[in-house]
């Protein structure tokens, strides 16, 4: 998060078992209402990684709009490898 600049980025995972009931649409529209509500930021940006077919759908049902495509833009957690990204940026 940076305030100075009022941006954030925010990510989401569930597990399989929680997957698919709505969980992560609620959550990402409560949390994304109150960084533009209470925070007042003026950007929030999702990261998802390109193959995640399920997490994609969830931005764009809470108003999130596909911005672009990152190169090797984030590390992978235990590989150290390079992975790309798909930015969604705030709604409207």
């Amino acid at each position: 998060m940076n305030l100075r600049h009022r941006r954030s980025e925010m990510g989401y995972w569930l597990t399989e078992r929680a997957r698919g009931r709505g969980i992560a649409t609620d959550a990402v529209r409560l949390l994304a209402g109150w960084a533009f509500g209470v925070l007042r930021l003026d950007r929030l940006e999702l990261m998802i990684h390109p193959e995640n077919t399920a997490s994609q759908p969830v931005a764009e049902r809470c108003g999130f709009t596909r911005e672009g495509f990152l190169r090797s833009h984030m590390l992978k957690r235990n590989s150290g490898e390079r992975r790309d990204s798909v930015v969604y940026g705030p709604f409207g």
